[in-house]
């Protein structure tokens, strides 16, 4: 599935330039809708693929130490353009200080992204705030918006597999309703937990806590 449509999205690419080239720029909107389709079905399948993986047993965890400071501005900065994009502000609150910790970098990585991407994309104008705490063994990460919010019953399905908060949601924003699945996984994954705190109109915020030092767990006992 991939290989294919790794194809579609390079040949755009390549298409887009060569037009803009030739000057036939009435062709590169188009190519480009042919693009950013074609990543989001991509993100579409890794992140089904990365379920499928959890679910089978079949991911496991590589933990090496990394520095929290560094891994978090790495993923401010991946993410400072989607925050951009929607006009949102950004404040980041933790210590220089945090020190490292033990776990699955990558899927650290991937966690705080899924976080972050959404808050940006369900807010507009607003304020998006990323905070880091160690407390009693544990690394405390918590992404908080001013964005849209949530129900109650919303708030209890959010981790559902393919759930996004309505329907109405889904048409608006897109996505595949697979990221926040895949984050309370990975971080029950590492021996962590995340949970959400909303109103509707207000913004949420997610909070996710990881042991400073992760134990070896698969992916079967999770899912177990």
């Amino acid at each position: 599935l991939r290989t294919p449509l790794n194809a579609v999205i390079g040949y755009s690419e390549m298409l887009q330039e060569d037009m803009s080239e030739l000057g036939h720029d009435d062709f590169v909107p188009d190519l480009d809708r042919i693009e950013k389709a074609g990543r989001h079905l991509l993100q579409l399948i890794n992140d089904i693929l990365d379920l499928s993986k959890i679910e089978a047993g079949h991911t496991e965890l590589f933990l090496e130490w990394i520095n929290v400071y560094d891994l978090v501005n790495e993923v401010v900065g991946v993410t400072r353009p989607l925050m951009e994009k929607n006009k949102n502000a950004f404040e980041l609150n933790y210590d220089d200080n945090l020190g490292q910790m033990h776990a699955d970098q990558m899927k650290v990585r991937q966690c705080l992204f899924n976080l972050l991407s959404n808050a940006s994309k369900f807010t507009d104008n607003g304020t998006v705030t990323v905070a880091v705490d160690r407390l009693e063994g544990q690394l405390v990460f918590r992404v908080s918006d001013t964005g849209v919010g949530m129900t109650e019953e919303q708030q209890r399905q959010i981790f559902e597999p393919f759930v996004q908060a309505d329907v109405s949601t889904t048409r608006k924003y897109g996505g595949t309703g697979l990221g926040l699945s895949i984050t309370q996984r990975f971080c029950e994954m590492m021996g962590g937990e995340i949970s959400v705190t909303s109103s509707l109109g207000e913004g949420s915020t997610f909070t996710m806590w990881l042991p400073e030092e992760v134990a070896r767990l698969k992916a079967a006992e999770v899912a177990s």
